[in-house]
């Protein structure tokens, strides 16, 4: 008889894969009123993110609909029931900017600021390219082009805001190799130097706080971008987004934490000063612990920047940071010993790591699937890694990492996975949902 995995080891068995889903599917639980790409739920546990487009199409794991369920097969067999991220109707939402706005057809901007899900390049609200649908289709996809739009809130559990998609290494042809983001950077993705971008991002929250109520008080806030130019790192870009919402709020929004995802700056005035501009939290991820492995898996300034930095801007954020201090690193491209090496170490500062696998994802699928043949770690090769990490936050009395993301699993390997947050999740699991209002067209 067939051993039943629980939902942690379904999860990691996806992850590596992806799951193919057809457009149609797709547009269908886009209708329903749900997200189709960035969370999936198995059983009542957060297991996303799951794509659907990228490196899912060979996978073995297929999306169907039967008897107004979503299933996942797996070679044509029933694998797991599946449930979908509410799609929030604030993501829909148009604000009228007048002049401020561009037509330039190159930038992909108009008029309005659109907020999505906040997919980025090729990848669209539905995870796919925009000319997978016909132009006589009045959705959300149209909006975009299969551009970035000119605002975006994403929803992974919480609310994430990128005030850029690119970053200054991918800008300079000196990506890391397991890069996730899509494509190739341009000035296009560089939100925050648009006009208008933080008052349209700071007026999303008016509509935020008003669909969400209270329940925002189950959600995270977390602020990310790749590494941006200059000696903070993109600090002073990360405290402007906090500024704008406060200025148009009165206050900044009441989630558990807002976190900033930062390479350290040079400099602890800046770690200050991310504190004094509501910042509860910080991750700082090293990502390669190994030196020579760095130089050779990020070459880039980056990855010839010390450890020794990282451990410094560790202790300095744990006396400034009323929340956590955490940072990541990426198993399957470097050695399980280095990795774990490095998890003991962060742990001894109090400090939790995210252990996150690699995923064949954006530009990681070429630089290493294809050029180094690195693949997807295996799920015995994770759950070996989940097991000795788990030990050694153990060991320190360091919670697991406390981020609501769904790639990590090391949280629900020990226990500790925050559930879903209610404002933002599935009301109608098992039952046919509502079906929304139609997005507006252009």
């Amino acid at each position: 008889m067939a051993v039943e995995l629980s939902s942690f080891e379904k999860k990691i068995h996806i992850q590596g894969h992806g799951i193919k889903i057809t457009t149609a599917l797709k547009q269908q639980i886009y209708d329903e009123g749900f997200y189709p790409i960035a969370l999936t739920w198995i059983g009542d546990d957060v297991t996303g993110p799951f794509s659907f487009s990228g490196y899912g199409d060979d996978s073995p794991f297929e999306l169907r609909k039967v008897d107004d369920q979503y299933h996942v097969f797996q070679n044509g067999k029933f694998y797991t029931e599946v449930t979908f991220y509410r799609r929030p109707e604030f993501w829909s939402h148009q604000f009228d900017f007048g002049a401020k706005g561009s037509s330039d057809s190159k930038s992909g901007i108009n008029s309005t600021v659109f907020i999505d899900e906040g997919m980025a390049g090729v990848i669209t609200p539905c995870g796919q390219s925009a000319l997978d649908f016909d132009d006589d289709q009045g959705d959300v996809l149209k909006l975009t082009r299969g551009r970035f739009p000119f605002v975006s809130v994403a929803c992974y559990n919480g609310l994430s805001s990128w005030p850029s998609w690119g970053c200054m290494y991918t800008k300079a042809k000196q990506p890391c190799k397991f890069c996730c983001i899509p494509g190739a950077f341009d000035e296009s993705k560089i939100l925050y130097t648009q006009e208008g971008w933080l008052e349209g991002l700071a007026e999303t929250f008016v509509d935020v706080e008003k669909e969400l109520g209270e329940d925002i008080r189950e959600c995270s806030y977390t602020i990310d971008a790749g590494t941006l130019p200059g000696s903070d790192k993109g600090a002073n870009v990360y405290i402007k987004v906090l500024d704008a919402i406060k200025n148009r709020l009165g206050h900044l929004p009441k989630t558990y934490y807002i976190r900033a995802v930062i390479e350290p700056p040079h400099g602890d005035e800046w770690l200050y000063a991310l504190k004094e501009a509501g910042f509860t939290d910080i991750q700082m991820d090293v990502d390669i612990y190994d030196d020579e492995e760095r130089r050779r898996l990020m070459p880039n300034a980056k990855g010839y920047r010390p450890i020794a930095d990282y451990l410094k801007a560790f202790q300095k954020a744990k006396e400034i940071f009323p929340g956590e201090v955490a940072t990541q690193l990426i198993a399957g491209i470097q050695s399980d010993e280095n990795l774990l090496k490095g998890v003991e170490q962060f742990a001894s500062l109090g400090v939790p790591t995210l252990v996150t696998p690699f995923l064949p994802f954006g530009q990681g699928r070429k630089l290493i699937r294809d050029e180094e043949e690195i693949d997807v770690p295996t799920p015995d090769r994770m759950l070996h890694i989940y097991e000795r990490a788990a030990a050694s936050l153990t060991r320190h009395n360091v919670d697991a990492p406390g981020f609501r993301g769904g790639v990590s699993s090391l949280p629900e390997f020990m226990g500790k996975r925050k559930k879903r947050a209610g404002a933002l999740t599935n009301y109608q699991k098992g039952a046919a949902a509502r079906v929304l209002e139609p997005a507006l067209a252009l």
